[in-house]
């Protein structure tokens, strides 16, 4: 299935890549929708790589790209992160071919949910078909992209990243905070009552 949002106009990306710039640059505290997105390219052709690093540099400070082109390379950065700037961090999210030299990105997508790995998995390929699309899915992908050089493809896709992102680091804080505050009983200060499902 091709993604069928209507792709936004240059000067749409003009203005986010402003206030993405604008956000970033504010004095004040980052919040957590304001901190770079490390993003994992698994594609085998360079000038597909480049093609989204490029768009990822003008629309956006906050997606950093980082690419490889094998499934084994790819296990390994999501296991160990990636180099930024000199420091390894982790990976939050996957964007991958299906086509791969040493396997497709449904068995690597497959492979990393099965090691326990919720990072989010994009697929960018020039793979089309709904069998396809649907092998993807199956395997836990986020989203599914067919190559092309439709207006907008790499703003559709940056701005599905995002999204993803943000919702599983908000996901996260809300676990977080879940865990770091125990549930109150009748007996806590203030009487609440612990609801037992």
């Amino acid at each position: 299935m091709t993604d069928h949002t209507s792709p936004p106009s240059d000067a749409h990306a003009d203005t986010n890549a402003a206030a993405d710039r604008s956000a970033q640059s504010a004095d004040r505290p980052a919040r957590e929708a304001d901190r770079p997105i490390t993003v994992l390219q698994v594609e085998p052709d360079a000038r597909s790589a480049e093609l989204l690093e490029a768009f990822a540099t003008r629309l956006t400070e906050r997606v950093r790209i980082r690419s490889v082109d094998r499934v084994a390379a790819a296990v390994d950065a999501v296991e160990e992160g990636v180099e930024v700037d000199g420091e390894r961090v982790a990976v939050d999210c996957v964007v991958t071919e299906q086509r791969l030299p040493d396997g497709d990105g449904v068995g690597l997508t497959g492979r990393l949910r099965e090691a326990g790995h919720e990072v989010p998995v994009v697929f960018h390929t020039t793979c089309p078909g709904e069998e396809r699309e649907a092998a993807a899915f199956g395997a836990g992908a986020d989203a599914y992209f067919e190559k092309g050089s439709e207006r907008g493809r790499f703003d559709s896709i940056l701005d599905r990243i995002r999204t993803l992102v943000d919702g599983e680091r908000e996901r996260e804080t809300a676990a977080a905070r879940a865990t770091a505050s125990p549930p109150r009983t009748s007996d806590s200060p203030r009487g609440t009552l612990r609801s037992e499902e």
